[in-house]
């Protein structure tokens, strides 16, 4: 193994940067590491700190703050559902002081002006730039709302980048105050927007289901009492015109089935929460979760036997009480 070879296999294993401690426990002269920053072969970050060339770019800033990508920050980096903006996450000693701007590490830090929020806990290791994911999720929930955290850990489990063995060691990370909110976790939960749906739901103990099979449709997010269909989208730029025209056919089955569709858009959870949840507890209190509410006499199907009954695949439901203190089953 070569030098340059040694040095970046160090830096690899730390998350994309290290700083001198790492390098002398494996025997790594810091007069090799001068000599790679000349060539360009590693990055010199701050004092005492190097990186990799293709080190994320958000590790490098959270390590010239003067500490390691962490929370959100992290999350992101492995592909998890966060919220499109968001700040630099930076975990810190506790005693942390001189901490400098992600961008300059010639400036002070200014956390609001740089878009960096601080987590003091604990001390550092010299030989990583970024947590582990077990402790970036347990990061989380103390500083993001319930939902976002909750969304990032349901997530992490869809993609089997976290086992739920590991759970513990998520809460095991969290402030101790907030461990009973992971109790709260969703394991068929796909999305940070459907997350949020599903605690507003159980918030205000409204029954529902989640990801139910429904004959000639497939899966849809929510089904709460017995006819009203919540759909939750991404991005409208995201989707092909195939899933654009492929919506419309299952919103017309639906229809056609007696359901009624509210499909909501990311703007919608996100940005206009607060008018969106108060459409959904219009329709509720207008009875319009109720088949009873549906234009009297027969629903026209398309097939024979759609509307067999049980409609609803049990091996495919997930009930919730709207309990908060109660895990789905």
């Amino acid at each position: 193994m070569t030098p340059t070879t040694r040095l970046l296999d160090v830096l690899r294993r730390g998350g994309g940067a290290a700083a001198y401690p790492a390098f002398d426990r494996v025997g790594i002269a810091r007069g090799e590491l001068s000599r790679a920053v000349r060539t360009g072969a590693v990055i010199r970050v701050r004092n005492g700190w190097f990186a990799a060339p293709e080190a994320a770019p958000d590790v490098v800033r959270a390590v010239r703050v003067g500490g390691m990508a962490t929370a959100s920050t992290v999350s992101r980096l492995h592909g998890l559902w966060v919220p499109e903006r968001d700040r630099l996450h930076v975990r810190v000693a506790a005693n942390a002081a001189r901490l400098r701007c992600p961008d300059d590490r010639m400036l002070p830090l200014d956390a609001d002006a740089h878009g960096v929020c601080l987590h003091y806990r604990g001390r550092l290791d010299g030989a990583r730039a970024r947590d582990a994911l077990s402790t970036a999720l347990g990061e989380m929930f103390a500083c993001a709302p319930i939902a976002e955290a909750l969304a990032a850990v349901e997530s992490a489990l869809d993609r089997r980048v976290l086992e739920p063995a590991h759970l513990d060691l998520v809460r095991a990370a969290m402030p101790s105050g907030r461990r009973a909110r992971l109790d709260l976790l969703d394991f068929g939960g796909q999305s940070g927007l459907e997350t949020k749906v599903r605690l507003f739901l159980r918030s205000r103990r409204i029954r529902f289901r989640t990801q139910v099979q429904i004959v000639g449709v497939g899966s849809v997010d929510f089904l709460v009492g017995e006819r009203l269909v919540i759909e939750v989208d991404g991005w409208a730029f995201h989707s092909s015109r195939a899933d654009f025209e492929n919506d419309r056919r299952r919103d017309f089955e639906l229809t056609m089935r007696g359901y009624l569709v509210l499909r909501l858009s990311y703007r919608q959870v996100m940005h206009d929460w607060e008018r969106t949840a108060a459409g959904i507890l219009s329709l509720i209190a207008r009875g319009a979760h109720r088949r009873s509410t549906a234009l009297p006499g027969p629903v026209p199907t398309a097939a024979p036997g759609a509307l067999a009954s049980p409609e609803i695949a049990r091996e495919h439901r997930h009930e919730n009480s709207g309990d908060p203190g109660r895990r789905p089953r």
